[in-house]
């Protein structure tokens, strides 16, 4: 009973990595940092702004910037989610080396 038990979380451990994996492939391809918009004589310019080598940096996105915006949406759910897998896969870990630990401690000791 307690090897199935083990077994599940190993497996779940293994489908959160990649899990994790996936969605970290998937951040490098959007873009990162946040749109900012800047309004003269009454006409709307977006750009992105973002940090880069310690630096804050600007790019003129145009007129239109609906597809960035949604691509920035994407990428802020993408982070939101990264970071509840990893704080799951964490709880996991620490789970299983506790089990290591004892297991180990009852064989050798």
């Amino acid at each position: 009973m307690i090897w199935e038990k083990i077994k599940e979380l190993e497996e779940k451990q293994q489908q959160l990595e990649s899990q994790i994996q996936k969605l970290e492939e998937m951040l490098k391809t959007l873009p990162n940092g946040h749109l900012e918009i800047k309004e003269i004589n009454g006409r709307k310019y977006y750009y992105l702004r973002y940090w880069e080598e310690g630096r804050l940096k600007s790019k003129y996105i145009g007129k239109n910037a609906s597809e960035i915006e949604s691509k920035l949406k994407q990428a802020f759910e993408l982070r939101n989610q990264l970071s509840l897998l990893k704080q799951e896969k964490e709880k996991i870990d620490r789970i299983l080396n506790r089990i290591y630990k004892i297991i180990d401690e009852n064989i050798n000791g």
